[in-house]
């Protein structure tokens, strides 16, 4: 059991990350990640990030996007791109074939092999060329381009996180336009609602 030392953590102790996500392997850790990550990027909303990180990384469990879809659900998720089955079973189980296909020539993804180079990582799944360009250049680190797998351990997920979430989520938003500007969408609404409500009560 770990013990928190509120004098070393400005932000967020590791106790109080591991109550708002249970499933943490490492709060330590996390913690630390986050607090140094969090005064980098002066984040304004502390609650909301952790809440909006907590469903992107399932309570940081899942650091990079799962694109190892059966034909079916390729169908369900890109339906323009997969209408028939046949279309969809060329990438069926095949992570880098599917993300060449979905992001190539997108999100300034221009070279070949850059859709799964590029694919989702991080705290809140940094996505396509142009994101890891502008994060690399913010950290002033040109290896993060090179070594994209930077951003699945603790110090570059959570920087890439919060460099994310200053940058596209304004000060003052709600838990809907939060989860727009994270996700495009309202998934996982309610659980964001949640969790929000959840990070509240213990940073109060």
């Amino acid at each position: 059991m770990w013990l928190d030392n509120v004098d070393a953590f400005r932000h967020i102790t590791p106790g109080r990350l591991a109550l708002m996500m249970p499933r943490c392997p490492d709060p330590h850790t996390w913690a630390r990640a986050f607090d140094d990550a969090i005064t980098r990027f002066d984040v304004p909303n502390v609650p909301m990030l952790l809440a909006q990180v907590g469903h992107e990384s399932a309570d940081l469990t899942q650091l990079e996007e799962n694109l190892n879809y059966s034909a079916e659900r390729l169908m369900q998720v890109w339906p323009s791109r997969f209408p028939t089955m046949d279309s969809a079973r060329k990438y069926a189980r095949n992570p880098e074939a599917l993300a060449n296909h979905v992001y190539g020539n997108r999100m300034g993804n221009r070279e070949v092999g850059d859709g799964y180079r590029f694919r989702g990582r991080g705290a809140i799944q940094l996505t396509g060329r142009y994101n890891y360009t502008r994060f690399s250049n913010a950290m002033s680190d040109p290896t993060i381009l090179s070594n994209p797998d930077q951003l699945l351990r603790p110090t570059m997920a959570a920087m890439s996180a919060c460099w994310f979430y200053v940058n596209h989520v304004p000060s003052g938003a709600d838990v809907l336009l939060a989860t727009q500007r994270i996700n495009g969408g309202r998934n996982g609404l309610t659980d964001r609602e949640a969790r929000y409500e959840r990070a509240l009560t213990v940073m109060t």
